[in-house]
This record gives structure tokens, C-alpha cells and sequence, in this order.
């Protein structure tokens, strides 16, 4: 059975219970018939805690109880009358069989709500009217007295509710982005982290163990992702088992062509010498090449020994700047600015003298016949994290912002921003970055403000 008939079995066992849309529509429904749910019950509290005549108009329909006690027994009509005008509230007195007891004419529609008058601490209706209470008096009497709607609990019902609302809409918001960010969040950083370390070369990266088949559009996205990397690896290994295997063949056909250029020098009269030294020359460089991209294979595949040790990177320095005077042009100077207090950084010694070389030897090839070179050591703090760092810096031209980040890919050559009759193969920084990594370091380039290239090592130091 074929890979793709086996991811295809694989994505079909997934039940659909395990679809991201059934668990999202799940989750979502039940979280909103919850808050619904709570809603109502708010709603339920709101008008069994609001809907009663509020304390204060209590108070005054009790007190208008006590002062029309004195009032009643004067048996005046006229004065009672005069009383119940005098009420900020549209109130009569009447007697057991509901009949006025003042000269006052009771309107038609109060005389009609009557029936419905209710005791002074019942629930009020959850719509805005004017409803009627009822206080009984001595004798059989009684005070009722008709609420105004300014006065009704439930004029601001819809405030309420409208805040309610709102609530209820910030609670679904909330609860539908915990749940996309519960289902999305975690495998899409699982994915990011492994794209990062896809894009940095770590080919072996695979995320379906990770994510699990807990959701089946994440499972056949991690599934398609590590197929991608499978074939992105594969394809890596091809290229470079092709560069060296390429490579290491070059040098038996280098080798005759040495050898028959030696020869042919003996017998070449003195006026075509120089052809020969050209010949000898386009030879020379050609093994160079060969020998540089056997050796960035080889820290590519991580086949090449890394042995880290304590090193002290002054003596390292030193000795390597001092080698690569023989290198330098005439007008071309390189100076050192060592810090001799500098802790043991873990490096390998090959790694680190080669590293240096390279940096070196770049910035004499391409910073121009009069440059000043000047290598310095320092420890700095980059994140809570302390690195003791090595730079070669120049005082060249420099190197377009745009192209910066491109250096350190193998077979780079920036055209028009430095010197490139001065040879090289784009191979040099590339070795200096994977010799870093290898050490567990870093790289950075940056132009510097008065003009040239700086290129810094970052060695961590362990706490």
C-alpha cells in the first residue's frame, strides 16, 4: 500500500466527532444555551429584586395613612377632599364598600382599576403603568393611592436589559475566542516553532506526535506538514550527497590536470610561461572551491568532528590576525582591540581559527587596498543571556541594507557593493555561520555608520 493510499486510510478512520466544525459547533451551542440560561435567571433576579414600589414612595403612602387618620374622624367631606388635593399622589378614601368618602369626583378610569388595587409590597408588573395600592384605615376604611409611571420601577427595564445584553454578547465573544484560541492556538504555535526550524535547516522536525488526531483538521495538517518535510529532506539529502559526491570526483581530474601542467612547464618555451602560471592559477582556485564545498557539506550534514572546549578567544585572536598579515595588502592594516579579561567560552578550536580566517580574509579580499581591519573582543548582555563576542570590523564600503541578510547563504555574491575582481566563492560566510552553529553560537552583520562591514561572533556563556 502506497504513503498517500495509508494517510488517505488514516484521515478517513478519523470519526467525525473529531471534525474542529462538530466540536466548535458543540462547545458553542452548549456554552450559548448556558448563558442564555443565565440570562434568564438575571432576568428572573432583576424583576424580583427591582420590581417593588420603591422605599422611599413606601414611606410617604405610610405616612399619608397616619395623617389621614385625624382627618377621617372630622367627618368633614369637604376638608377631606381639601387633603386628598393637597397629595403629591392621586389618592382617595373609601369606606368598606368602596365609596368615596370626600366631596371629590374619582376619574372614571381610577374608578376602573379599583378592582385591581394590590397590597403596597407586592411584585410590580415588568411593564411601566400606573398601578393602584391599597393601605387599610380604621373603621373598615381605606387609602388607595395610584403610582406614577415616573415612579415605576420598570421605566428602566430596558436599560437594564440592554446592559444584560451586553454582557451576554461579551460573555459569547469571550467564550467563542477561549474556545478558538483552546483549538487553534496551541497547534498553530506548534506549527509556527516548526516552520521556524524548517526554515533554520532542521529538516527532521515533525508535528503530527505533537498535535495527536484529537482534531482531524490539525491531524491532516500535521500530516501533510511532516510529508512536506519528509520530501523537503529527502530532497536536501539528494542535493548535497549530488554537491559532494560531485565534488570528490573533481579531484582525481584536478590532480592529472596538475600533474600535466607540471609537466607541460618543463617543456613550454619562457615566452608562454605565463599561460601555464594561468592555467596553474585557474587550477589552483578550482581546488579551493572543491575544498570549500566539501567542507560546508560536511558542517551541513554535521558530519564534521565537533570537539568544544574551553578556549581563551584573545590568544585566539591574536595568533589568527597575526597569521593573516601575510595575507593583508601592502596599504591594507590589521589592528586588535583584546580584552584580556574575558571568561572561557566552549568552542572548537578548528571551527573558531577558521571562523576568524574567514572573516579576515573577506574583509581583506573586498574592503579595498587601503583598509584598516580591526578585530576587538567584548561581553555583552542580549536578553538576559551574557556572550563573549568577536568582531571583525572594516572601514570599506560597505554593503546595501537589502543584502545583508543574504551573506551568509552558501554561493552569495553581493554584485556591485563590493570589490568582486578580488575572487572568492560565496562560500566563506556561509562555512563562519554553520562553523557558529555547530558551536552553539550566532552571527550578525551590520554596516557601520562611517561607512564598512562589521560581522560579530556571539559565544554563550554558560552560567
Amino acid at each position: 500500500m502506497s504513503i498517500s493510499n495509508t494517510i488517505k486510510g488514516k484521515r478517513a478512520a478519523l470519526p467525525h466527532n473529531k471534525s474542529l466544525v462538530f466540536r466548535l459547533f458543540s462547545y458553542f451551542t452548549i456554552g450559548l444555551l448556558l448563558i442564555l440560561g443565565l440570562q434568564n435567571l438575571a432576568e428572573i433576579a432583576l424583576v424580583k429584586t427591582l420590581l417593588h414600589v420603591p422605599h422611599q414612595v413606601q414611606q410617604d403612602i405610610m405616612n399619608m395613612a397616619v395623617d389621614v387618620e385625624p382627618v377621617i374622624e372630622q367627618h368633614q367631606p369637604a376638608l377631606l377632599k381639601k387633603w386628598e388635593e393637597k397629595q403629591k399622589y392621586y389618592a382617595f378614601v373609601l369606606d368598606a364598600n368602596n365609596d368615596e368618602l370626600s366631596a371629590r369626583v374619582m376619574h372614571p378610569h381610577f374608578e376602573f382599576k379599583l378592582k385591581y388595587a394590590r397590597a403596597l409590597n407586592t411584585i410590580l408588573d415588568s411593564r411601566v403603568n400606573q398601578p393602584i395600592f391599597m393601605i387599610p384605615l380604621q373603621n373598615g376604611n381605606k387609602l388607595v393611592v395610584q403610582l406614577p409611571h415616573q415612579l415605576h420601577p420598570a421605566k428602566h427595564f430596558k436599560l437594564y436589559f440592554g446592559l444584560i445584553q451586553v454582557v451576554i454578547a461579551l460573555m459569547i465573544t469571550l467564550m467563542f475566542s477561549y474556545i478558538i484560541a483552546r483549538y487553534l492556538k496551541q497547534p498553530l504555535d506548534t506549527l509556527r516553532h516548526a516552520s521556524r526550524d524548517l526554515a533554520n535547516g532542521n529538516f527532521s522536525v515533525r508535528v503530527t506526535h505533537a498535535l495527536g488526531d484529537s482534531v482531524k483538521e490539525f491531524n491532516e495538517l500535521a500530516t501533510d506538514f511532516d510529508n512536506m518535510a519528509n520530501q523537503i529532506q529527502l530532497l536536501t539529502e539528494k542535493q548535497r550527497r549530488l554537491i559532494r559526491d560531485v565534488s570528490h570526483e573533481l579531484r582525481t581530474p584536478l590532480a592529472r590536470h596538475n600533474l600535466s601542467l607540471h609537466l607541460l612547464r618543463k617543456r613550454t618555451a619562457p615566452e608562454y610561461l605565463h599561460l601555464v602560471d594561468r592555467l596553474e592559477q585557474e587550477s589552483e582556485e578550482m581546488n579551493g572551491l572543491v575544498s570549500e564545498i566539501l567542507e560546508f557539506s560536511q558542517f551541513e550534514n554535521a558530519t564534521a568532528k565537533i570537539n568544544l572546549v574551553p578556549v581563551d578567544v584573545q590568544s585566539f585572536c591574536s595568533s589568527t590576525a597575526e597569521q593573516c598579515q601575510i595575507l593583508k595588502a601592502n596599504n591594507q592594516t590589521i589592528v586588535t582591540d583584546l580584552d584580556r579579561e574575558l571568561p572561557l567560552i566552549s568552542a572548537d578550536t578548528r571551527l573558531l581559527v577558521r571562523a576568524i580566517k574567514n572573516l579576515i580574509g573577506n574583509a581583506i579580499k573586498y574592503a579595498g587596498e587601503n583598509a584598516i581591519i580591526c578585530i576587538k573582543t567584548d561581553k555583552v548582555q542580549v536578553d538576559e543571556q551574557s556572550y563573549v563576542t568577536i568582531t571583525v570590523k572594516d572601514n570599506g564600503d560597505g554593503i546595501p541594507e537589502q543584502h545583508l541578510k543574504h551573506i551568509f547563504d552558501p554561493f552569495t555574491r553581493i554584485e556591485g557593493a563590493r570589490d568582486k575582481s578580488s575572487g572568492g566563492y560565496g562560500l566563506g560566510l556561509a562555512i563562519v555561520k554553520e562553523a557558529m552553529h555547530g558551536m552553539k553560537g550566532k552571527v550578525e552583520a551590520s554596516n557601520v555608520e562611517k561607512g564598512g562591514l562589521q560581522i560579530i561572533l556571539y559565544f554563550p556563556i554558560s552560567d
